[in-house]
C-alpha cells in the first residue's frame, strides 16, 4: 500500500505540522471539534460501507473457508521476504532522496526513520508521514516545507512508475475495450507525469504565471533535481513495485486464484493506486473492491476477498515486527513534538 499524498500543510490527528515559513509557535486559533471528528470518522465510515457491500455479495463464512484452505506455507514466507526487501529499498530511496535534496541521511538513519513509520502508521495512517517530516526537522534541521517538497517529488516518481507498469501489463494482454481503456489511461498518466516533471524541473515555458508557480516552496526539490535523480529513483521504485507484483501473483496462486502474470503486472499497480486514495484508512475496502474487479474471472470471489484481507493484515503484522527494534528511537520523536508544542 502506497503512502497518502502529502500537502504543504500536513494534518495529523495528533497535531498540525505547519509550513516551515511560518513561526513554530503559530497555531490555528480555532478549530471545529465537529470537523475534527468528521475527519477522523469519515474514512472509517467509507471503509465500513465498502466492506459491508462486499460481504453482502460474498458471505464472510465463505471468505473464511477460502482463507483456511489457502497455502499459507507459500504466502507467509513470501510476505516476510517481501516486507524486508521493501523496507531495505524504501530506506535506501529515503537516504538518497533526503541526502540529495535536504541534508545527509545515512542508510542506517533512513532505516530507523522507516522503522518508526511502521510502528506509527497503524496508530494513525497520517502519523507515519508526519513523523518523517517532524523527525527530519528536529534531527537534521530540515524545514517542513523542504521535506514535504522532497516527498511530493518522490510520490510523483511513484505515480510515473505505477502508471508505466499498468501500461506494460495492458500491452501484454489480449486487446479488448477494457484493456484499450487501461492502455489509454496509463499512457495519459505517464505523459502527464513526464510533462509535469519537465515543467517543474526546468525553466521553460517561461510564462510569468508559470514561473511564479514554479517558485512555490513545494516545488523546491523539482528545481534542484536533475534527470539523473529521476532515473535513480525510477529504478529504485521499479524494483520496489516489481516485488509487489510478484507478491500479488504468488499470493493469488496460494489462495487458489489462477492469475496470469500479465494481468498481475497491469492490475497490481492499479490496485495500489486505488488503495492510496485518501478516502479510507490505508486503502481498507478500496483495495479489496479493486481486487474483485480485476481478478473475478480468475478465481472465486470468496478466495479473492480472502486474499484481499489477508494481504494487508500480514503486511501490517510483519511491518510491526520489523519496526520493533526501532522503538528506542521514538522518545526522540516525542521530545521533538514536545519542544515544538512548548
Amino acid at each position: 500500500m502506497t503512502e497518502q499524498p502529502l500537502e504543504t500543510r500536513f494534518n495529523s490527528d495528533s497535531d498540525d505540522l505547519i509550513d516551515s515559513s511560518a513561526p513554530l509557535d503559530e497555531k490555528p486559533k480555532t478549530r471545529s471539534v465537529a470537523l475534527v471528528w468528521f475527519k477522523r470518522i469519515a474514512p472509517w465510515a467509507v471503509a465500513a460501507a465498502i466492506l459491508y457491500s462486499l460481504f453482502n455479495d460474498v458471505p464472510i463464512a465463505d471468505a473464511w473457508a477460502a482463507a483456511r484452505a489457502a497455502r499459507l506455507e507459500i504466502f507467509l514466507p513470501v510476505m516476510m521476504a517481501a516486507v524486508l526487501l521493501w523496507f531495505l529499498i524504501d530506506s535506501a530511496a529515503f537516504a538518497f532522496l533526503f541526502t540529495r535534496f535536504n541534508a545527509k541521511l545515512s542508510w542506517g538513519e533512513a532505516r530507523s526513520l522507516r522503522g518508526m513509520t511502521y510502528i506509527l502508521t497503524p496508530i494513525n495512517w497520517n502519523l507515519g508521514t508526519a513523523a518523517v517530516i517532524l523527525h527530519l526537522r528536529s534531527s537534521k534541521q530540515i524545514g517542513a516545507l523542504d521535506s514535504t517538497s522532497s516527498m511530493v517529488f518522490y510520490q510523483m516518481i511513484d505515480g510515473l512508475v505505477l502508471a508505466s507498469y499498468v501500461g506494460l501489463g495492458a500491452a501484454l494482454l489480449p486487446l479488448s475495450p477494457e484493456i484499450e481503456s487501461l492502455r489509454r489511461i496509463s499512457l495519459g498518466i505517464v505523459v502527464f507525469q513526464l510533462v509535469s516533471l519537465w515543467v517543474f524541473m526546468g525553466s521553460k515555458p517561461a510564462w510569468g504565471w508559470l514561473a511564479r508557480f514554479r517558485n512555490f516552496g513545494i516545488f523546491r526539490t523539482h528545481q534542484l533535481a536533475a534527470p539523473r535523480d529521476v532515473v535513480v529513483l525510477v529504478l529504485m521504485k521499479g524494483v520496489y513495485f516489481s516485488v509487489f507484483i510478484g507478491v500479488f501473483w504468488s499470493g493469488c496462486l496460494a489462495f487458489g486464484i489462477d492469475l496470469p502474470l500479465q494481468l498481475a503486472v497491469a492490475a497490481t499497480p492499479a490496485i495500489l493506486l486505488a488503495g492510496s486514495l485518501p478516502i479510507t484508512p490505508a486503502g481498507l475496502g478500496t483495495q479489496q473492491a479493486a481486487m474483485l474487479y480485476f481478478f473475478s474471472s480468475h478465481g472465486s470471489e470468496a478466495s479473492i476477498l480472502a486474499f484481499g484481507l489477508a494481504f494487508p493484515v500480514a503486511l501490517l503484522l510483519f511491518r510491526l515486527l520489523l519496526g520493533l527494534p526501532y522503538l528506542k528511537d521514538l522518545p526522540k520523536l516525542r521530545r521533538a513534538m514536545a519542544e515544538r508544542n512548548s
